[in-house]
């Protein structure tokens, strides 16, 4: 007998839950979700959008109590419904195509592990800081356009500029005499804030390949052939957005370290471009800090020089 397959769309507020030939709201509340849950077949297949943490609590309760949890990523459902065809978009249709989505393509998901409560409270102090620092930058960029705020602005940035700090610190003292991070730490061009955001994906684990960790970030290259036309590849960018960014940022200064470099001039003379190539090296960072969480290694340039793959 096939396992009943429900579809869950998020909101801070409210769970639109499709399943059963119908679509019920509840709160999304702990009392609620677990009064709710507690009403599903045993052994159903869950689906629901990442959301910033308002999914955590449904996706937590239906894995405690025995389903199988998939968090999808938003760009994947969108494209979903537009092959459903699907006339609109509310609440509703989202949770339905969501179950549908679910039904037909569980087998290839990953599915949902809960994170510990100290990687869970790691990764929101990244995304916290990751947000401050895209409003530094903002802040940098209007003291150029608006000269009258710039005392203002000054100010502002120093007090984001503290909080970021601070911040930093908490992330340090988390992670203090972490062993896997400082291994990662120790791979050349992996700083202090790439480390941390590495390991706290890597706990968040089990990946069942390297090419799974990779797809993680939406690093993954993805073909884009028809017949003998060989079309560009492109990364999917389909997977964690803060990781990949950070891993990006990464390659783009370590292409100029001597460990580093020679792949990367490499890579140019293949023909690639150079984001293309900085891509590539984003890729190869990711491959290497999961072989050496997995391994239980250290940092080898020299195998950097073996075959890509």
């Amino acid at each position: 007998m096939n396992p009943q397959c429900y579809g869950v769309d998020v909101s801070k507020e409210t769970l639109e839950i499709a399943g059963d030939g119908q679509v019920v709201q509840i709160a999304n509340t702990r009392g609620a979700i677990r009064s709710y849950v507690r009403r599903l077949p045993a052994g159903s297949l869950v689906g629901m959008e990442a959301t910033n943490t308002y999914h955590l609590a449904m996706a937590d309760h239906c894995h405690e109590a025995g389903m199988r949890v998939y968090v999808v990523n938003p760009r994947v459902t969108r494209h979903y419904r537009e092959i459903l065809a699907m006339h609109g978009h509310n609440d509703q249709m989202d949770a339905r195509a969501l179950a549908s989505f679910v039904q037909r393509h569980h087998p290839e998901l990953r599915p949902y592990t809960p994170k510990p409560v100290a990687t869970r409270r790691l990764a929101t102090l990244l995304r916290r800081r990751s947000k401050l620092v895209g409003v530094k930058v903002q802040l940098q960029q209007s003291l150029h356009q608006i000269p009258e705020i710039r005392a203002q602005v000054h100010t502002a940035l120093a007090r984001i500029e503290a909080i970021i700090a601070t911040i930093e610190r908490l992330i340090e003292q988390q992670l203090e005499g972490n062993a896997d991070r400082a291994r990662l730490a120790r791979i050349t061009g992996i700083g202090p804030i790439v480390s941390a955001a590495l390991v706290c994906d890597l706990q968040s684990g089990p990946f069942r390949s390297v090419d799974a960790f990779v797809a993680f970030y939406g690093l993954d290259p993805q073909p884009n052939d028809s017949g003998k036309l060989k079309g560009r590849r492109r990364i999917s960018k389909r997977g964690q957005r803060l990781g990949r960014t950070l891993l990006y940022n990464a390659a783009m200064s370590t292409v100029r370290t001597a460990v580093w470099k020679p792949l990367y001039q490499k890579l140019l003379s293949r023909g690639l471009s150079k984001i293309q190539a900085i891509v590539a090296i984003a890729r190869r960072l990711a491959r290497t800090a999961w072989s050496v969480y997995t391994h239980q290694t250290e940092f080898n340039p020299a195998r950097l020089y073996q075959p890509l793959t």
